[in-house]
C-alpha cells in the first residue's frame, strides 16, 4: 500500500492541477482532516535569485497550518496517513509573444487520495480543494508579492479548514 501511495504521488506531480470538485461545497473534503503534507513545485528560476527559495515557502507553509492545529508530515509519513493529504503549491511563469513583463500564476490546491464510487478498488489523487487563482504581473520579479499570494491562498485555506473542524 505504502509503494502505492509514493507512486501515484509520483505520477500526481506530473499531471495538471486542475481538478474537479462534484461535492455542494469543496470545504467539505476538508472535515476531519488532522494532518497534511507540503508539497511545493520548484520555483521559477528568476524568482529564486530574487531571494524566494522552495524550502521558505514550504517553511511558513507548516508553520502556518500547524498554528491553525493541523500536523505537517513529512513525505515519507504522508503514505501512511488515510487519504495522504497534501498541499500543493506552484508558481507559474507566463509567457507569450505579447507579453513583456514578467507574469505569474500562484496556485494552491488540495490534493488527496479518492476511490471512485463505482469501483472503490480504483484509487487516484484529485484535487478535492483549490484556493482562489492569481495571476501577478510585474516589471520585475518580486518577491513580496509572490510570498504574499501564497500567504493570502494559505488564509484562504485555513479559514474553509476551520470552518469545517471548529475547535
Amino acid at each position: 500500500m505504502r509503494m502505492r501511495v509514493l507512486l501515484l504521488l509520483g505520477l500526481t506531480l506530473c499531471w495538471p492541477t486542475v481538478g474537479f470538485t462534484f461535492t455542494a461545497d469543496k470545504r467539505d473534503t476538508l472535515r476531519g482532516l488532522r494532518e497534511i503534507s507540503v508539497l511545493v513545485e520548484y520555483l521559477p528560476d528568476d524568482v529564486e535569485r530574487e531571494g524566494l527559495s522552495q524550502e521558505q515557502v514550504k517553511r511558513g507553509i507548516e508553520g502556518r497550518l500547524r498554528q491553525a492545529g493541523l500536523r505537517v508530515l513529512t513525505i515519507s509519513e504522508i503514505a501512511k496517513s488515510p487519504g495522504a493529504p497534501y498541499l500543493y503549491v506552484a508558481v507559474y511563469p507566463v509567457t507569450g509573444p505579447s507579453v513583456n513583463v514578467n507574469a505569474y500564476a500562484i496556485g494552491l490546491t488540495l490534493k488527496q487520495l479518492v476511490q471512485l464510487s463505482r469501483n472503490p478498488n480504483t484509487e487516484f489523487f484529485a484535487t478535492t480543494w483549490d484556493g482562489p487563482a492569481h495571476l501577478s504581473s510585474l516589471l520585475v520579479p518580486r518577491v513580496l508579492d509572490i510570498r504574499s499570494a501564497i500567504t493570502d491562498a494559505v488564509e484562504r485555506f485555513i479559514i474553509d479548514y476551520l470552518e469545517m473542524n471548529p475547535k
